[in-house]
């Protein structure tokens, strides 16, 4: 049995932040690995349309082509519109890895909205989480502010991230736009294949 993180993210572009959290939690927290799962052009819970999969996918790849304990999933770019939302996700992967643990790892920002997202109380009752300090969110405080959360606490193993690499996809994406270098701000192949392909110009 394995203990894998599942992290999910637009990667629109991936960029350098998501890498080092991915390596962190992944020796931190002892994991054998992460299953990176981009997000679905379907979904409309994003407030603006994703760069097509392919690309997305190609990237995630490119970046990641060099690290064996992180694999690309492709479970939510493949499924239904309706399939496409966190619970429904974790669901699956479940089934496509029944002797693993999965553990969903996101941000502190997302703590204070996830029981408000679909299905919110049936995710968060079915499914462990590692919640990545950010900057700005006081993790205890946004967990008693909430008795839904104060009542499964124990699923979530709130972790400071301790190096603080916040990169921006819409910032990135900003910078192509207008000419200016996201040198060291994005993996070299996943810039490379961006540029290549005129993405963002």
């Amino acid at each position: 049995m394995g203990r894998y993180g599942v992290f999910g993210s637009a990667c629109d572009p991936i960029t350098i932040g998501h890498l080092v959290t991915m390596e962190m939690v992944i020796d931190r927290r002892k994991l054998d690995g992460m299953i990176l799962v981009p997000s679905s052009i379907k979904r409309r819970d994003k407030g603006r349309d994703l760069t097509s999969n392919e690309h997305r996918l190609n990237m995630a790849r490119l970046a990641t082509a060099d690290n064996p304990k992180i694999q690309v999933n492709t479970i939510e770019m493949d499924a239904e519109g309706w399939e496409t939302y966190t619970y429904e996700t974790m669901k699956k992967l479940k089934q496509e890895f029944p002797n693993d643990e999965l553990l969903f790892v996101m941000g502190a920002d997302n703590l204070q909205d996830i029981v408000s997202w679909h299905k919110g109380h049936e995710l968060i009752e079915s499914n462990c989480f590692i919640v990545m300090g950010r900057e700005g969110y006081d993790m205890a405080d946004i967990i008693a502010k909430d008795s839904f959360l104060i009542k499964n606490e124990h699923r979530f193993d709130c972790l400071s991230k301790g190096v603080n690499i916040e990169t921006s996809s819409t910032l990135i994406r900003s910078r192509i736009k207008d000419g200016l270098s996201v040198r060291y701000l994005v993996p070299q192949p996943a810039l490379e294949y961006a540029l290549k392909h005129r993405l963002y110009q």
